[in-house]
């Protein structure tokens, strides 16, 4: 039960556009903003926070405590994320970051969740309280049939995105930028680099020689976070994968619009359903 409460901690794609007209993406690399971008409305973050407060309800009526937090319903992402929760790397990032993640939009919302997990895990084991969890989940999601149809929409989306992404990696001007990105980057750093920068970046032995360090990246890992997102964009590998993943996208969206649009309406109903519930059933904000 857990894992259904740590959900609203994560970041992922689809919390922040409103599924209006105007939320049509404008090319903005830094912000990696895409075509299909404005399909993006569904919030796992959101369904899961109007359903714990539901299953707070129910599990409470049991003689149990769970006290589920206020939380920002908008789900402001990270300075390195943008809107639909894709994660940003540019210089100016790894100047204050390194490979780190930037820390959170708002703290109060995110410090009061992680008690939430914290408080909520001590609980267990405790086989009677599982039990009445997964009978109180089976009440909210016998009401809310639904529950999952948003999350196969915002699973389709992802693999449209996912499929651009491969075309664009495969793409000659990609691999050449890719190479001169490798070029560039291994006289300076002392790790082995991967296939991949986007994926495999940086590797297990890069941070084994940078070690901890608990007020965030070290000087080490700054320096060759920097000489990394220099060199991808000396390079032309942002704006090559960029584009590339532009123009793949314009052609799923222009070739699947019609679904997309159902994805999109249905969304923005959940959305101000889910936010109905919130409103009749959350704490006031601290």
């Amino acid at each position: 039960m857990a894992a259904l409460v740590t959900i609203a901690a994560s970041t992922f794609a689809g919390c922040a556009t409103s599924g209006a007209p105007e939320d049509a993406a404008i090319k903005n690399q830094a912000e990696w903003t895409m075509p299909l971008n404005e399909f993006f409305v569904y919030s796992p973050e959101l369904d899961n926070y109007a359903e714990q407060l539901l299953i707070s309800t129910c599990i409470e009526s049991r003689g149990y405590e769970w006290p589920v937090p206020w939380q920002n319903t908008e789900y402001p992402q990270p300075q390195d994320f943008n809107s639909i929760g894709f994660r940003l790397f540019t210089v100016e990032i790894a100047k204050k970051w390194g490979y780190d993640f930037a820390p959170p939009a708002n703290e109060e919302s995110a410090r009061l969740w992680r008690e939430f997990v914290e408080v909520t895990d001590s609980y267990f084991p405790n086989a009677e309280l599982d039990q009445a969890l997964l009978d109180c989940t089976d009440e909210v999601r016998s009401i809310d049939t639904e529950f999952m149809s948003n999350f196969d929409g915002v699973n389709y989306l992802s693999s449209l995105a996912v499929q651009a992404d491969r075309i664009a990696l495969q793409d000659e001007s990609v691999i050449r930028a890719t190479a001169e990105w490798r070029e560039c980057l291994e006289p300076q750093v002392d790790f082995p680099l991967p296939d991949n920068p986007r994926e495999g970046m940086p590797p297990m032995e890069a941070r084994k020689n940078w070690g901890s360090n608990e007020d965030g990246a070290s000087p080490a890992e700054i320096a060759d976070a920097v000489a990394d997102a220099e060199c991808r964009e000396s390079s032309g590998l942002t704006e090559a994968a960029y584009e590339r993943n532009w123009e793949e996208q314009e052609k799923l969206v222009a070739e699947n619009r019609d679904k997309l649009e159902r994805i999109r309406a249905e969304a923005v109903e959940r959305k101000k359903m889910l936010l109905t519930i919130v409103a009749e059933n959350a704490p006031e904000a601290p």
